[in-house]
């Protein structure tokens, strides 16, 4: 469970602070002006005018205090030390509170020195070294992959999203990909991808980028600003640099490999198929590797099938849909393990049984995080080795 100070907390305190004063000046005067309103109104105005000051004042705090980004102070959990010390301090603080103003000072100190602990000593990435670890959160039926590089750094593929038909106000993106990273101790991330633009993929991520300040936006090359206006918009906000990738691309990153696979700008995308524009990515580390594939169908496989991408782990493509993970695919990719990322009881029927037939029929291990719920893999160069969670 993350640990935060909420909005709402951190405002209340600094509006008691700012619009006391202003209160205990607007109802004397507000009662002055209405009795000498019944002697003469001229003579009302005076204290009207003091409490319309007063009213102005107080609204036009709470306008400034709500556009602030310091009334939402979010942290990770805190390590076992710093909670300890922090309590004692909290506890000696309560303890000197009306003994003298001196002691009173003393323990105010002290609270404002625990804040500034649990701000500043930040607890350990919780992330296994050497390992690459690839983990499917459940964020229903959306997408949100954690990548753990074995060096340490991090990247998060999606963020999940409900779509605009649900009429829903959860947030995906603020309501649990980012509770599950705090959880890890993950403070920020080195980078955010989005594969392709549809909302349950990137419904959460400008939450994500609010929270964890990602060094990079990786973005599919050929995506549209107008289709990601609000992410673009965030990014900007707070200095993220944007980068687009496309098949081809191999690069280096966190003592792994990652190559492109898709998207083929060379290849127009059909209006009926904006999931062939994902994001397809595999990547290597030593002898093991993992095929992410984001929503993917038909002609993207078909590409993706040609470019070498055997991988031990593979990430079925838009949910288990029977319009993905072709038998060609599979029998060139033959993984030894897949992990569908799926709601339960979604209306799509996801995922397919031609789907998990076809997984069957290839031998690979099937997980759902329908039913598994997060779904880890780590991969340590020489084997995959699945965890799910402890449900008990």
């Amino acid at each position: 469970m993350a640990y935060y100070f909420h909005r709402a907390t951190s405002v209340a305190i600094l509006a008691n602070l700012l619009m006391v004063p202003l209160l205990q000046l607007l109802m004397p005067a507000a009662v002055l002006a209405i009795g000498l309103s019944y002697v003469s109104l001229w003579l009302a105005k005076i204290p009207a005018a003091v409490a319309g000051f007063a009213l102005s004042g107080i609204s036009q705090t709470v306008h400034w205090l709500g556009g602030m980004n310091i009334a939402d102070v979010r942290v990770p959990t805190p390590g076992l030390p710093v909670l300890t010390a922090s309590g004692i301090l909290i506890l000696i603080a309560i303890l000197m509170t009306r003994r003298s103003k001196f002691c009173t000072a003393v323990g105010v100190a002290l609270l404002c020195f625990s804040a500034v602990g649990v701000w500043e000593i930040r607890p350990h990435q919780r992330l296994r070294p050497g390992v690459l670890e690839v983990t499917a959160i459940d964020v229903g039926q959306g997408d949100s992959l954690f990548l753990g590089f074995p060096d340490g750094k991090t990247i998060l593929i999606d963020g999940g999203g409900l779509s605009f038909w649900m009429h829903s106000q959860m947030d995906l993106g603020e309501d649990v990909v980012s509770p599950y990273l705090w959880s890890r101790g993950i403070v920020r991330l080195d980078a955010v991808a989005l594969t392709h633009a549809h909302q349950d993929h990137m419904g959460g991520l400008p939450a994500i980028i609010a929270n964890f300040h990602p060094r990079e936006l990786w973005l599919p090359e050929g995506i549209l600003p107008d289709e990601i206006p609000d992410l673009l918009r965030i990014a900007q906000r707070y200095g993220v640099k944007v980068i687009h990738h496309q098949a081809g691309d191999i690069f280096d990153y966190g003592r792994a490999t990652i190559r492109v696979l898709a998207p083929d700008p060379q290849i127009p995308v059909r209006l009926s198929h904006r999931n062939d524009e994902s994001m397809v990515m595999k990547i290597t580390y030593g002898n093991t590797s993992a095929l992410l594939e984001a929503d993917a169908e038909k002609g993207t496989e078909k590409l993706v099938s040609t470019e070498q991408p055997a991988a031990d782990l593979l990430k079925i493509a838009h949910h288990g849909s029977a319009s993905s993970t072709n038998a060609d695919l599979l029998a060139v990719v033959h993984p030894k393990f897949a992990v569908i990322s799926v709601g339960a009881r979604n209306v799509y029927h996801h995922p397919r049984i031609q789907v998990l037939e076809r997984l069957q029929q290839a031998g690979a291990v099937t997980y759902r995080t329908d039913i598994n719920g997060a779904s880890t893999f780590y991969l340590d160069g020489s084997v995959v080795i699945p965890r799910m969670p402890d449900l008990r």
